[in-house]
């Protein structure tokens, strides 16, 4: 079997897809199983029998996870005795923690902090292996609301955690250790040393050795982790193999220099290893690293020779035999694409580099290709500079950050503050580094939006990428590995014409909370427009009641909503109204998306709001609108028309939105902004004629409008409303919705649907929610 491991590790894996995406995989995989059996030169026909009854184990495998992977409780229990399995997160007055039942239910807790004087009390009692007595209610997680959204339920499902815990009470006098574990210890030194960083550190230096020795990246700067993200870097910030063979290194030629004899070093590596990937939180890339080098040394133990595919393989099987969802882990996928293609390309690629700086960027080139798909399913974009920022970055952390942040820790351990004074420089040098990380980051056009791939451009990926690997091995010269380059080109290339040049169109009403947010997508790329961009209202509070990364509908649901669609550009922005729920998250759009031209409501006064939005605007070179009635465009065959607000009209904001008329896919669409009744009223008298097949209804549904006269004037036969589910303003109303049933004009609601969908193709299309 040696070197065929990962022959085992592709049944495997072949076994858990076909149940967990159904039969379509099925099929293609009895293909593959075919081709195999026919070429006997590639598996004999006793493995490919072998190799079927692997696939079948591990179908039963996940047909049993996929059984057993459901709650015990009935949901309606109020009284709980928990033990805290996790850190503590307390972000300004919400607390998060995991927590376990005394029946071994996993639940995702909450509870609102009440004073700053119990933020302090809780943060400094309550710590990991403590258990307590709660009251609280149990709520479903969240489903995604919108298309490509990140699904917190579906995380949560793989986790085996199937509810959200909302404690009411927190019975602090009632809370105890119960269990001395080894695990339970491991967490202990864990949570110990993320506080002694944060504590004698400085913040920034802190929060790279919380991340770099602990596993944990909640400490860094929100818009830090952005900018390692935009440029390719950010597992950099993550431990992964480089870390644990350079801590293990470290610690086995420690032990030789004070004489231990290299077989002793080895036992207590093996012993020392598994601990060390708990303390570090056991992430996928910290298992995957510490595992395979457990193998190596306990084959060097029994002296005996083991490829290093091989060990890759047993690693892979055994981990997703232990737990099949951890598959739909981002980190799990990535650290074995990348760990594989490495493996696999040293042999033959990279050993042809001799040069340092060529040996890195030849690293980085075949980490970025064996990664695109992965990154573009999950995040909708890849760095175009990433193997640029790699050789700028990977050799400072991995012979300066890494090291010197482990040094450091340790002398402060051992010497206390006495080493206090040697943070001062590094702490510089760390705010240097992320200096240059966030003005790299900020230049502008160096992602590849596309989008998320479809089913054909990710089994392009999936066939092309190997593909290209093996073409580059056999390659000898510029010009053949050149040509290789052409079969990813292709995936991209297909990718980027089944989103970004779709034949279909689209309208989408995006479920932003309470606000509006509208994409209106042409066929075949001749244009992008976005009506409004949701926003989140604030409210003044109290500073130790403040989040770290507040909830942004902008930054957080539109941007990632419009890159999912393989949009980059944004023809028109069309802000109907200053009001901070409709224009509140322009401003992400216009940092993160390249926006043509911007379009406001002429008005006599100009919001605070709109200011900000036509500064940003104009630094971005956007063209900047103020539209009127009559204004009127064409593309293609859509048709779209500014109904109001006409020019020199005094009027109340709501009531000077931006009404736009357009004929797409086959019917006519009213878009009203805020409008209210007098906005309404005056419509009606200025276009008499005026009747529409689809309505999206003023003010969220406000009683104030969608009135009787506009309603019977325009004869909508389809309304969609715009809300917050359970928002404080009581929209929709039922006056609202009872005057739309009795005239039986269908509704759809974002607050009860989730995003509501147009697909249209000339002049047929159907309408799609994204909750049933």
């Amino acid at each position: 079997m040696k070197g065929r491991w990962i022959y085992v590790a592709a049944a495997s894996l072949s076994g858990i897809l076909t149940v967990f995406l159904k039969p379509a995989v099925f099929i293609f995989i009895m293909i593959i199983a075919a081709i195999l059996l026919y070429k006997r030169n590639i598996l004999t026909q006793k493995q490919s029998g072998l190799l079927l009854i692997i696939f079948l184990f591990f179908l039963i495998r996940s047909v049993i996870a996929e059984d057993h992977n459901v709650t015990r409780l009935a949901g309606d229990e109020t009284l709980f005795e928990v033990r805290i399995k996790e850190a503590v997160r307390i972000d300004g007055d919400q607390l998060t923690v995991l927590v376990e039942t005394v029946s071994n239910e996993r639940l995702m807790a909450k509870y609102k902090i009440k004073s700053e004087k119990e933020e302090k009390i809780l943060s400094s009692y309550l710590r990991v292996g403590l258990t307590c007595k709660v009251n609280g209610n149990l709520q479903p997680p969240p489903t995604a609301t919108n298309p490509n959204a990140f699904s917190y339920k579906e995380y949560l499902d793989h986790n085996k955690i199937f509810w959200i815990l909302e404690i009411k009470q927190l019975f602090l006098s009632d809370c105890n250790y119960r269990e001395n574990s080894l695990p339970l210890l491991l967490l202990k030194i864990r949570e110990t040393g993320t506080n002694y960083l944060l504590k004698h550190f400085p913040e920034k230096t802190a929060s790279i050795a919380v991340a770099l020795i602990f596993g944990d990246r909640d400490f860094i700067d929100h818009d830090i982790l952005e900018s390692y993200q935009r440029l390719g870097i950010i597992h950099l910030l993550a431990i992964s193999g480089l870390h644990v063979g350079m801590l293990a290194g470290m610690f086995f030629l420690a032990g030789i220099r004070a004489g231990i004899t290299r077989e002793k070093m080895t036992s207590a590596l093996i012993l020392i290893l598994p601990g060390y990937a708990l303390i570090t939180g056991a992430a996928p890339s910290v298992i995957r690293a510490v595992f395979m080098m457990l193998l190596v040394l306990f084959a060097r133990k029994l002296k005996s020779t083991v490829l290093i595919i091989d060990v890759f393989s047993i690693v892979f099987i055994i981990y997703l035999f232990i737990s099949p969802y951890i598959l739909f882990n981002a980190g799990f996928q990535l650290s074995f694409a990348v760990s594989l293609s490495l493996i696999l390309s040293a042999p033959l690629i990279l050993k042809r580099f001799s040069s340092p700086i060529a040996i890195i960027l030849a690293v980085s080139f075949i980490c970025q290709i064996a990664a695109l798909p992965i990154l573009l399913w999950h995040f909708f974009e890849v760095s175009i500079i990433s193997v640029f920022a790699n050789l700028i970055f990977v050799p400072m952390f991995s012979t300066l950050v890494l090291p010197a942040i482990l040094i450091l820790f340790l002398l402060h351990l051992l010497i206390g503050g006495k080493a206090g004074f040697l943070l001062i420089p590094f702490d510089k040098f760390i705010n240097l580094i992320d200096y240059i990380a966030e003005k790299l980051s900020g230049i502008p056009h160096t992602s590849l939006v596309l989008g998320r791939p479809s089913v054909l451009a990710l089994l392009l990926y999936v066939f092309l990428i190997p593909a290209f690997f093996a073409l580059w091995e056999t390659a000898k010269g510029k010009k053949p590995f050149l040509l290789s380059c052409s079969l990813p080109l292709f995936a991209v290339m297909i990718h980027f014409f089944t989103t970004a040049i779709s034949p279909n169109g689209e309208v989408t009403f995006i479920d932003v909370g309470q606000g509006d947010s509208i994409l209106v997508k042409l066929p075949y790329g001749k244009g992008n427009y976005l009506i409004d961009t949701g926003g989140t209202v604030r409210f003044q509070t109290e500073e130790w009641k403040m989040r770290s990364d507040p909830y942004e509908a902008g930054k957080d649901t539109v941007v990632p909503f419009l890159k999912s669609k393989g949009i980059s550009t944004i023809d028109k922005l069309i802000l109907t109204h200053g009001d901070m729920d409709h224009i509140g998250g322009a401003a992400a759009v216009i940092e993160e998306i390249r926006v043509k031209a911007v379009m406001l409501p002429i008005a006599s006064d100009i919001s605070e709001f709109e200011q900000e939005v036509i500064y940003k605007a104009k630094k971005s070179n956007s063209i900047v609108l103020f539209s009127k009635a009559g204004d009127r465009w064409t593309e293609e065959e859509g048709f779209f028309q500014i109904l109001s607000p006409s020019e020199g009209m005094k009027t109340e904001r709501n009531d000077g939105s931006i009404v736009l008329y357009a004929k797409l896919g086959g019917l006519s669409w009213l878009f009203t902004g805020d409008l209210e009744a007098e906005g309404e009223k005056r419509l009606v008298q200025s276009y008499p004629n005026l009747k529409i097949d689809v309505l999206k209804a003023g003010h969220h549904g406000s009683k104030t409008s969608s009135t009787d006269l506009f309603l019977s004037s325009i004869e909508p036969q389809i309304a969609i409303i715009s809300a917050g589910k359970n928002n404080r303003y009581g929209h929709p109303h039922t006056n609202v919705i009872s005057r739309l049933h009795s005239r039986n004009i269908r509704i759809l609601r974002t607050d009860e649907h989730g995003a509501v969908t147009y697909i249209f193709k000339g002049n047929s299309g159907t309408f799609y929610v994204q909750l049933p």
